[in-house]
């Protein structure tokens, strides 16, 4: 679990290690972000969510070999969980949570933000 800074560093032996030798499971990655200013994060959440390509069926965001599902969001909070896997699962994954931070987080004047690396599957 990583706490602020607001930025999360992939961690390659989360992804790559013993666990997961032929890289076959997948790694998803939890985002709880508290306290921002909803007037802030609502359009610049909508804003990045908008790039992305959605699944109708999942309601899951996805972009390259990556892909967002929104848990939660309102109130100056949201919760969501970044999903990669494959051979490139740490460059999809931090991909996607690189544009994330650059185009929602950095941009929040306030928010505390909490990663947490799930159980490979």
């Amino acid at each position: 679990m990583t706490s602020s800074p607001r930025r999360y560093t992939m961690n390659h032996s989360w992804v790559w290690g013993p666990d997961n030798p032929l890289l076959e499971k997948a790694a998803s990655l939890e985002m709880e972000l508290s306290g921002a200013d909803e007037s802030q994060l609502g359009p610049l959440l909508d804003g990045w969510l908008a790039g992305l390509s959605l699944d109708p069926d999942t309601g899951h965001y996805f972009w390259g070999g990556w892909s967002v599902e929104v848990v939660a969001r309102g109130g100056g909070s949201a919760s969501m969980v970044f999903t990669s896997g494959g051979q490139d699962v740490a460059e999809s994954l931090e991909h996607g949570v690189d544009t994330f931070f650059e185009q929602v987080l950095e941009p929040l004047s306030m928010g505390r933000v909490e990663w947490t690396e799930l159980p490979l599957r």
